[in-house]
């Protein structure tokens, strides 16, 4: 690529007051990103509908076909149901573990 002079002579550094300057850069946390993203969120989606983005977003989802859309739906308006792991079970539980090598072995 340094070898093609037509990429070097599109080359422009920057200047003072170059629009090409992001000067706000990108967020310094998760919490800027989170409140940019509910300030797009609460922009209303045209003039004409008092409709905003979330709610149209939102209404999509719990009429969606897609069943991840329809349960993360559910979980935003009423919480995530509890998942529950016994790790006390009392039944016979049994594991093998059976490594390569051995069956390597045990076929030849």
């Amino acid at each position: 690529m340094a070898n093609n002079p037509n990429v070097i002579e599109n080359l422009k550094p920057f200047v003072k007051g170059d629009k090409r300057i992001n000067r706000k850069g990108r967020p310094k946390s998760f919490d800027q990103l989170r409140k940019l993203a509910q300030a797009i969120a609460s922009e209303p989606l045209s003039d004409s509908e008092k409709l905003t983005r979330i709610e149209a977003l939102l209404r999509l989802m719990s009429s969606s076909r897609a069943p991840a859309d329809r349960k993360t739906f559910l979980e935003y308006a009423f919480g995530k149901v509890k998942d529950e792991v016994d790790v006390n079970n009392s039944g016979d539980v049994i594991l093998r573990v059976i490594r390569e090598e051995a069956k390597k072995t045990d076929a030849t």
